[in-house]
């Protein structure tokens, strides 16, 4: 057997025997982030609920009446409190005694009554989580009545609705392969990929050469027949199936959690409809590949280059910024971007995440992605053996 094989199935069985490393790349994927995306979906949904229901305090300043109004919001779970004026009404708002101030126009009625437009401000607390609710559903309040009192003044001109409205648009999306829960994944899934592909595979990359350093078992590693081609190829292998591990099972927990019901509360009404084919798995693979070969590499010289595993943490802080920052970038990312973004490293991989599973793919921008994360995954590998075979670096502690 290749003594490359052979080392990496050593350091493979090490790696796997290491309960840490199961459970942060097999285990928090497919169970932690789904029970906290629908833990995060059930509050959403009593928290709407319950804004919805809860019966919320507000102080009215109406000079002129205001009756029909002041009527619709005692039936919309509203409790009046007539007040003479604006300082009364903000002192009972300050106090937090009510939620919300509305201060009708002193011509309120008249005006109503006049066809004209009547002025009301309303009041309330930017701080306070319950007094936007309040405004939310004033707000909601006032359009149904003006929907409502505009139907009557037409009716008596024997207008229709259509003189208020000589144009009525209406959009229609048309049926495409992918539903449009792929849209909210595309936003997601790559960020989770590219993050959980590269932090699943610090621990082990920084285990199998750092902390041998720091054990002081990598000179009997060294002492056997395998050359240090072979030995840095046989972890580097073994990092970079960790790493695909980590984004597999990171893709499997957030399917999971797109398809539990409350998916609808955290991201969006459609958000549980999505369908991935077999050929958008086998492209997502394809595009990880290069990606998981130029993480393991950056990995594997991070961890060669340092004499311990704690000097090797504090390079990955810099380190880390660079694989955040085109994380976050890819959820803002237009899925048809320009073509220069296809040589920024880990962006490019993410984009051509989103394309699959939005079924908009760029195959020039697919192509050329590939052949620049390739390359750059070829020449960190280049450099991790090279490093690897520099004896003042490799044995220093």
């Amino acid at each position: 057997m290749n003594r490359t094989v052979i080392v990496f199935w050593k350091e493979l069985r090490e790696v796997l025997r290491d309960r840490r490393m199961l459970f942060s790349t097999v285990i928090s994927p497919l169970l932690i982030t789904p029970l906290l995306l629908w833990g995060i979906g059930v509050a959403v949904q009593q928290r709407q609920e319950s804004a919805q229901k809860q019966v919320l305090p507000i102080a009215v300043v109406a000079p002129a009446g205001g009756r029909e109004l002041i009527s619709a919001m005692e039936r919309e779970s509203f409790v009046v409190r007539r007040v003479e004026g604006r300082p009364q009404a903000e002192a009972l708002l300050r106090n937090r005694q009510v939620k919300a101030a509305v201060l009708l126009d002193e011509q309120f009625d008249q005006k109503v009554r006049n066809e004209g437009t009547a002025q009301m401000v309303v009041l309330f607390d930017p701080l306070n989580d319950t007094s936007r609710d309040a405004v939310t559903r004033l707000k909601a309040l006032t359009d149904a009545l003006n929907a409502q009192w505009l139907q009557q003044r037409l009716a008596r001109r024997f207008m229709g609705a259509e003189f208020v409205q000589p144009i009525a648009v209406r959009t229609q999306a048309l049926q495409t392969e992918n539903p449009v829960g792929n849209l909210i994944l595309s936003i997601f899934l790559p960020y989770v990929i590219v993050l959980s592909a590269f932090f699943g595979a610090v621990s082990p990359a920084f285990d199998l050469v750092a902390g041998e350093k720091e054990r002081g078992t990598i000179e009997t590693l060294l002492a056997t027949p395998a050359s240090r081609r072979q030995i840095v190829w046989g972890k580097f292998l073994t990092v970079a199936v960790v790493c695909l591990i980590a984004a597999i099972f990171a893709m499997l927990g957030m399917l999971v959690a797109f398809a539990l019901p409350t998916s609808s509360r955290v991201f969006m009404e459609q958000a549980s409809r999505f369908s991935i084919s077999a050929q958008a798995v086998g492209t997502l693979l394809i595009t990880l590949l290069p990606l998981a070969v130029f993480y393991s590499a950056t990995l594997i010289i991070i961890s060669t280059f340092a004499r311990n595993q704690k000097e090797a943490q504090t390079y990955l802080i810099p380190l880390s910024s660079l694989v955040v920052l085109p994380a976050v970038a890819s959820m803002f990312v237009r899925t048809e971007s320009a073509i220069w973004l296809s040589v920024v490293p880990v962006l490019n991989s993410a984009i051509i995440i989103k394309q699959v599973l939005t079924g908009i793919v760029d195959i020039q921008f697919v192509l050329f992605s590939l052949l620049v994360s390739c390359a750059i995954a070829a020449i960190t590998l280049q450099i991790a053996t090279r490093l690897f075979e520099r004896e003042t670096i490799l044995l220093s502690s």
